[in-house]
């Protein structure tokens, strides 16, 4: 692949990641976000840890589930999701709580070459991938919180992700009692205080990361103990190590 097609693309919500680009084969592993595989051409091919193979251009993964990969011989787009978000819990009752391939006419040229374009918004390819897996995908950012003080927790989890130290540090700083804040946060941002924590962090190593600094420096200055640290979380929560983004990112584009 040249120009375009040679790009490795992340498209990065506050409750859902999208990876468009080459596949990679996986050895046998879990990932906390639920997981949509699809081939861009021929089929994806994933092997559960009972030893059941699937195989179709697009497969559901539950999150939790035990599984691996085969390197694809086309583009594929993986997208995670947070099972905890209020955005997956809409979707989730479309889809058995089992591993299945979900065979599918909605892919076509122009969606993927939508996404593998650099101008592509978020809600571009919110659309694009409604058309794609067959659900409505939601909104790019849930609805402006209605209470002040969450709002202020929105933007200091924001700006300063890796200044989070507790629950009861931030409930101090929106003078909420801990309890307070932990379903006030839930309801008005749709995912727990911890979940949306580590997407922040995520989102802020990524882009150190990308900007040019190492992964250690990426990983301590976006909150995380260390690169270890940094690699793990984003293993669980996403599927894709961060060094192989690393590796590559002179052909990464962000899109947030």
């Amino acid at each position: 692949m040249t120009g375009r097609e040679s790009q490795l693309h992340l498209y990065i919500w506050h409750d859902r990641f999208l990876y468009v680009g080459p596949s990679k084969a996986t050895s046998l592993h879990r990932n906390h976000a639920a997981v949509w595989l699809n081939a861009s051409a021929g089929q994806m091919h994933v092997t559960l840890g009972d030893g059941t193979v699937l195989a179709d251009n697009i497969i559901y993964i539950p999150s939790g589930t035990e599984y691996s990969t085969e390197e694809a011989q086309a583009a594929i787009a993986a997208l995670f999701w947070e099972p905890e978000s209020a955005s997956f819990l809409r979707v989730a009752d479309h889809f058995s709580s089992l591993p299945r391939a979900l065979g599918c006419p909605h892919s076509d040229a122009s969606a993927w070459a939508t996404l593998a374009d650099p101008a592509t918004s978020l809600a571009d390819a919110e659309q694009i991938m409604s058309r794609i897996f067959g659900f409505d995908f939601g909104a790019s950012e849930f609805p402006a919180p209605v209470d002040s003080r969450i709002s202020v927790a929105l933007s200091f989890l924001r700006e300063s992700p890796e200044q989070y130290g507790s629950l009861e540090s931030l409930a101090d700083k929106v003078h909420l009692s801990p309890s307070r804040l932990a379903h006030l946060f839930k309801h008005e941002v749709g995912v727990p205080v911890r979940r949306y924590v580590l997407w922040m962090k995520m989102r802020r190593a990524l882009d150190l990361a990308i900007g040019g600094n190492s992964l250690t420096t990426a990983a301590l200055s976006a909150g995380f103990a260390d690169s270890a640290h940094l690699s793990r979380t984003v293993r669980a929560m996403m599927g894709i190590a961060p060094e192989f983004l690393f590796r590559h990112r002179e052909r990464l584009v962000v899109h947030h």
